[in-house]
């Protein structure tokens, strides 16, 4: 019975130092930032948010198939408080120049996007891999909606997106 024990408690701290090191004890500070804008390639995504991860596998191989470097960018379109998981609309996106966006403008699915530059509320979160960014989704949309509507801006979000860059993910709340 104390070896048991012993082995749980081990599991235990092996999984606390786990989820520890993705992020999930983590602070969150919503800031503002002026983004760039972004011209995006992307597939498009209907259904619940967390199961778009196959357009980014299938966005992520006509990248590569087409020698565009990938550089993700997820979009969302609708509140998954209002509106039903299986109406939600998305994008599964790589950022391009104009050079790369020509080359994959043949693809069938794939469409042009441009978000453009402007001030948004911006979370930062450390990430690794799947579970850190799931983390730091769950971590940051309730920081920057509540950053939202305490500075009355909600009203005014133009566009909600996520930067996957290396290393981190920014959750962005891009408003007028």
């Amino acid at each position: 019975m104390k070896k048991f024990l012993f082995v749980i408690l081990v599991l235990s701290i092996a999984v606390f130092f786990y989820f520890l090191s993705k992020g999930a004890f983590s602070h969150v500070t919503v800031h503002e930032e002026e983004m760039p804008g972004y011209s995006i390639m992307a597939l498009t995504h209907s259904g619940p948010y967390e199961k778009i991860g196959g357009s980014f596998e299938r966005i992520q191989k006509i990248a590569d198939q087409q020698g565009v470097p990938v550089k993700m960018i997820g979009v969302y379109f609708d509140n998954p408080d209002l509106v039903p998981a299986d109406s939600l609309r998305s994008l599964a996106g790589i950022r391009v120049n104009p050079a790369d966006s020509l080359k994959m403008a043949s693809i069938e699915g794939v469409a042009p996007h441009v978000i453009p530059p402007g001030r948004a509320a911006v979370v930062t979160f450390e990430t690794d891999g799947m579970v850190s960014m799931i983390l730091g989704a769950i971590k940051s949309y309730p920081a920057l909606s509540e950053y939202m509507a305490a500075s009355g801006k909600a009203a005014s979000i133009t566009y909600v997106y996520e930067v996957y860059e290396e290393g981190a993910t920014k959750y962005v709340m891009q408003y007028e």
